[in-house]
């Protein structure tokens, strides 16, 4: 009996070991596991929902009227801004593109493309007046292509890109919220998580260990049987 008590005792004694040291491995695996590193793409097309608010619908038409000359993060027609561009279009003033020197050229671009998110850029505008600006000159291809609400969407962007709040007085672009202080978060992007140190399970090894003392004391109670 003496000899069944021992092996029956080493028996559970490896299977609760080697219990053991499988889970070890998942959980270091788990809590190890490398998160993916977003690649940045300047000419990504931000997201549009269905139902956009005026800074989604204005970073929108920033990326798609605005940013090809002022920059991805308004930083200007900057030399290292146009390397991104595919080399066809890394010049925009040779002949057939932008440098208004030829008849089967599109519309003028400077040579020089200020940028559109400096330090007191927009101290000398207001919103309406801003509104009015661009309403008349932008695009430079057709100005006051863009509706109403789609110039001062435009508007809620800069001022957002800016660190500006947008003035509360501002009644026409009222489909959003004030834009806050802090630069948006699509134009960097980030991680939609992080790692993670504990296991998928909410108990973790909990039950390997309850199941090690649940045996131990059930080898414990046989012993004492067959002893007496």
């Amino acid at each position: 009996m003496k000899t069944k008590s021992i092996l029956l005792t080493f028996i559970l004694t490896a299977l609760f070991m080697g219990a053991t040291l499988l889970a070890l491995p998942t959980v270091q695996a788990q809590s190890n596991a490398p998160t993916a590193t977003p690649t940045y793409d300047p000419f990504a097309q931000p997201p549009l929902p269905e139902n956009p608010s005026q800074l989604e619908h204005g970073r929108y038409l920033f990326w798609r009227y605005c940013m090809p000359c002022h920059g991805d993060l308004g930083q200007g027609l900057t030399d290292e801004f146009r390397l991104k561009w595919e080399p066809s279009h890394q010049n925009c003033w040779e002949a057939g593109c932008h440098s208004g020197k030829y008849s089967y050229d599109s519309f003028p671009v400077a040579t020089y493309v200020p940028p559109n998110v400096r330090p007191g850029l927009l101290d000398k505008y207001t919103p309406d007046s801003l509104f009015e600006y661009l309403r008349t000159t932008h695009p430079p291809e057709d100005p006051g292509l863009l509706t109403d609400e789609e110039y001062r969407a435009v508007i809620a962007i800069l001022y957002h890109m800016n660190g500006v709040p947008l003035p509360e007085q501002d009644a026409t672009a009222t489909l959003a919220p004030t834009a806050t202080s802090t630069p948006p978060a699509s134009f960097t992007p980030t991680l939609s998580g992080t790692p993670s140190n504990e296991t998928d399970s909410p108990f973790g090894l909990w039950p390997v260990i309850g199941l090690a003392v649940i045996l131990t004391v059930i080898i414990l109670f046989r012993q004492g049987r067959e002893q007496n």
